[in-house]
């Protein structure tokens, strides 16, 4: 693959009122359809770290139903929806102008089978293929780093093309979202992707790691342990 970065880095000097694009911000809580969903549509640039799992644009429908029933308590059919309105959102990286993605995955992350050894593997071939493209860029956080001890908080930077909109900090709290773009707020949140994307391995090295992490062996999954409520 490439070893490509895609859109620009750091603070942006134009204001920042997202409103124009019918999207509220500042307050905790909104729905995911209300902000995200309406923030990606917009946007002509994704960066985007999580933590825990491969952030949600570059997970195959196979993972995005393993991590959907280990989240959160949800029927089969609620998981279906998810998964196929996500799947319909990855859409945006095949249309006519391309959103343009930039993802920091954990090294760590990468060795989770969720779902299982075969779903694991396709996985991380879906990942090798889609680094490889033009408009995806994946660097890859090695475990001796620590994403963790830069950001905890699973977060999304959207840039948009309109020049009277400035950028928007999207927040995964456990408990809802929020979305952010208070200038103070933008330049701590576009320092901490700084930390992350210097602190990561250069995108050139990707596609090579992803091979080796898919010959080997994944994490070996412990037996799940009964809940009981009290």
């Amino acid at each position: 693959m490439g070893g490509h970065t895609v859109g620009g880095n750091g603070p942006q000097e134009k204001p920042a009122p997202v409103h124009r694009l019918g999207v509220k911000v500042g307050r905790p809580g909104l729905a995911r359809t209300d902000s995200h969903l309406a923030l990606e549509q917009a946007a002509s640039v994704v960066r985007s770290y999580a933590p825990g799992v491969v952030p949600e644009l570059l997970q195959t429908a196979g993972y995005a139903h393993a991590v959907a029933a280990i989240a959160r308590p949800a029927s089969t059919a609620q998981i279906q929806q998810q998964v196929e309105l996500l799947m319909r959102r990855q859409h945006l990286l095949d249309r006519p102008a391309p959103l343009k993605l930039w993802v920091a995955i954990e090294e760590a992350v990468l060795r989770r089978p969720f779902g299982g050894t075969e779903v694991w593997r396709d996985q991380l071939g879906h990942l090798t293929r889609m680094a490889r493209r033009d408009n995806v860029t994946v660097q890859i956080v090695p475990d001796h780093v620590g994403g963790p001890a830069i950001s905890t908080v699973p977060f999304t930077i959207f840039r948009f093309e309109r020049p009277d909109v400035g950028d928007v900090v999207h927040l995964h709290h456990a408990t809802g979202t929020q979305c952010l773009d208070d200038r103070a707020d933008l330049d701590a949140y576009h320092v901490i992707w700084d930390r992350l994307s210097v602190h990561a391995m250069p995108p050139e090295y990707t596609g090579e790691l992803l091979t080796a992490l898919t010959a080997q062996r994944p994490a070996t999954a412990l037996p799940s342990a009964t809940i009981q409520r009290v």
